[in-house]
């Protein structure tokens, strides 16, 4: 039987110059994140405040960390080794709500049945994360872009021209059968990029609105675009965090 729980946690995406994202995996695990994970990006900032930060690069290392009540640790651990490396470690990272983590345990005592099925699930609304924490509002906005590979160059150039710096590619895998295809009215193109862009919250509404005019995404099915709100914004190895409540 098995046994999960529902919590709520936090997210940090870490953009990074290739092969500079170990370091910081390493730090989070003695800070007493569980691990991590990072994925190969293609940079396409050229201007010179991403070149500053190390992030004009052509290839980038993104570490996502998702943490529990050991959150503050772990951020303020990336944050210092970014600070302290002799390589000048620098980059940008943003701190994102996980509303729900969902995770193992064996203590099947905490959980309840629903639906009558083998799997139980409990939410914890208990979590130390969220206990006497306020909203969190950074000003900015981490705008993600799903396209079919080759598209998120035109995708980028648009955002620029309302104002976006830069942006990070993702190579990915379309994942899916026919009749997903025609629920969601997305072609099933095996290859696949996402798109991220971090920008000021008040330049989001001309950028989503500069992208939705590049033709594949003018159609319908031809791609999706979605925004999450960014707690933090933390320029790494700057001794600088952007954050307004």
């Amino acid at each position: 039987m098995q046994n999960f729980v529902a919590n709520p946690a936090k997210m940090l995406i870490c953009f990074l110059g290739r092969h500079r994202g170990e370091r910081l995996v390493d730090a989070a695990k003695e800070a007493g994140a569980r691990g991590g994970t990072l994925a190969l990006g293609q940079s396409l900032g050229n201007s010179r405040i991403l070149q500053a930060l190390s992030l004009g690069d052509i290839q980038q290392d993104i570490v996502y960390l998702v943490m529990g009540d050991e959150a503050p640790a772990v951020i303020q651990a990336v944050k210092d080794a970014a600070e302290a490396d002799p390589r000048r470690l620098s980059g940008m990272a943003v701190r994102l709500a996980v509303p729900e983590l969902i995770i193992r345990t064996r203590d099947s005592q905490r959980f309840f049945r629903h639906g009558g099925g083998a799997d139980r699930v409990q939410i914890n609304n208990n979590n130390p994360v969220d206990q006497g924490e306020k909203p969190m509002h950074s000003g900015y906005k981490m705008i993600n872009v799903i396209v079919n590979s080759g598209v998120a160059d035109d995708v980028m150039a648009e955002a620029r021209k309302a104002g976006a710096s830069g942006g990070t590619i993702i190579n990915a895998r379309g994942i899916g059968k026919e009749e997903d295809a025609k629920f969601f009215g997305i072609a099933l193109v095996p290859e696949k990029e996402m798109l991220i862009i971090i920008a000021r919250e008040e330049a989001v509404p001309n950028i989503v609105e500069a992208i939705a005019t590049v033709p594949t995404l003018s159609q319908p099915g031809g791609g999706i675009i979605f925004n999450l709100n960014v707690e933090e914004f933390i320029l790494l190895g700057q001794h600088k965090t952007w954050q307004e409540e």
